[in-house]
């Protein structure tokens, strides 16, 4: 390993510990003890957003169980590169807010589709006029209510009357743009964020360490698929999860980490899918966006028992290696060379190895260890796969990743369900249910 491939090894591991997070939260206390300040959580809200929707259903029972300030700010404008395919980003999350909408017992429309764009504007701007509205919450359910059912007339009703400036709507975003996010259906408390009602677990254990609150964690169900797996029906053996992941993903990391155990609990069959990193499709991840996913997947990883932090950013030569590793394992399975499952095997171990023990898997030397723990002969990457082959097949992943109505990774595909994010094992728990 080269010295700065050490140092930015040994950085990442100091930015995604457990102590450097302790301190920063005690720095944050401190501080707002000297200036005698509440404790204040800011909310961002946007009418079209179906996340939202749950998040104003959930947050005055936030607000009633802690000693905290909620203050709600809508937003409109979010930064176009932060999202690389909007269409079918919005489209899953109306599929996806259905379905927590459900796991949560919260309510949303059965026939949600994507609103009426003029009626979502009248909507951000009455709401911005409300924003210090102790009824706030409550007019926002009852107006998203109204834009996901396609009830233009109730709408229309409610928000005739908005006297807000359009500053209002830039001044939250330049907000939300100083406390270093992107998207809406965003709580920032302390230097932290918690996106959506399946992140509200990460800010009770936090209120309640500082002793704030009842002590419960009632935002915890999404993490409780564990125990769905003692319902499901021997039959399930049979069935197959399509995993389309990426080697530079690390919350694909995190969910090969997590659907291997399902897998093994279950028997149910994983075919491995990989695709190449956006960034090495052209696409660009903005450094706000690369900020939050590393500091969310830290503490997703800390919370599922899944080490991670001494990363060596396996971007380049060392993807390409893995994946033409990973492929050729793939072709040897299939010709019964090798027993099933080494692929998953190798994947696992080289993104462990990467993500979590400081190995550069671009070296030779990195990638011999991580064959070598693999139960591979270090010189088995003469039989890998051309890099053109390899992109190849990495394409047709990709564009049949797309034609399930994803956008991204870790996605996953069971029973007809398109399933997208490394938290989202409860509902491939409930499609094998189904």
């Amino acid at each position: 390993m080269t010295i700065a491939n050490f140092l930015k090894a040994s950085v990442a591991r100091w930015l995604s510990s457990e102590k450097r997070l302790k301190f920063a939260r005690f720095r944050t206390e401190l501080v707002r003890k000297v200036r005698r300040a509440d404790h204040i959580i800011y909310y961002f809200h946007r009418a079209d957003d179906p996340y939202c929707q749950l998040m104003v259903q959930v947050l005055p029972d936030i607000a009633s169980r802690f000693n905290v300030v909620i203050k709600p700010l809508v937003v409109e404008k979010l930064p176009a590169n932060m999202y690389p395919d909007p269409q079918r980003y919005e489209a899953y999350t109306i599929l996806d807010a259905s379905r927590l909408a459900r796991l949560y017992g919260l309510g949303f429309s059965l026939s949600a589709t994507v609103p009426d764009r003029l009626a979502v504007g009248m909507a951000n701007r009455f709401l911005a006029s409300r924003q210090s509205d102790p009824a706030f919450f409550t007019l926002a359910e009852e107006i998203g209510a109204a834009l996901w059912r396609q009830d233009l007339a109730t709408v229309r009703n409610m928000c005739s009357i908005a006297d807000v400036s359009e500053d209002t709507l830039t001044e939250n975003e330049k907000k939300l743009h100083e406390l270093g996010h992107y998207a809406s259906a965003c709580l920032s408390y302390g230097g932290e964020f918690y996106v959506g009602v399946d992140r509200l677990d990460h800010l009770e254990r936090r209120l309640n360490a500082l002793g704030l609150g009842d002590d419960e964690t009632g935002y915890e169900i999404h993490r409780l698929w564990r125990y769905d797996l003692e319902e499901l029906e021997r039959s399930v053996s049979a069935k197959t999860v399509e995993v389309f992941f990426s080697v530079r993903s690390p919350f694909s990391y995190v969910g090969l980490e997590l659907i291997s155990e399902l897998a093994e609990k279950t028997g149910v069959r994983l075919l491995l899918k990989p695709v190449l990193p956006m960034m090495m499709r052209g696409m660009k991840v903005p450094p706000a966006k690369r900020g939050y996913i590393f500091q969310d997947t830290a503490r997703e990883a800390r919370l599922e028992g899944v080490a991670f932090g001494k990363v060596v950013d396996p971007l380049g030569e060392a993807t390409w290696r893995a994946m033409q590793i990973g492929y050729a394992l793939q072709d040897l399975e299939k010709d019964g060379q090798y027993e099933s499952g080494k692929a998953l095997t190798f994947f696992r171990t080289c993104m462990r190895a990467v993500w979590s023990e400081g190995v550069d898997a671009s070296t030779d030397k990195g990638m011999a260890q991580i064959l070598v723990k693999s139960g591979l002969a270090t010189d088995f990457e003469k039989q890998a796969l051309s890099r053109e082959e390899t992109k190849r097949r990495a394409e047709l992943n990709k564009n049949e990743m797309f034609r399930y109505g994803s956008w991204g990774v870790p996605t996953f595909r069971v029973e007809g369900e398109t399933v997208w994010g490394q938290d989202r094992m409860w509902a491939i728990v409930d499609a094998l249910k189904q």
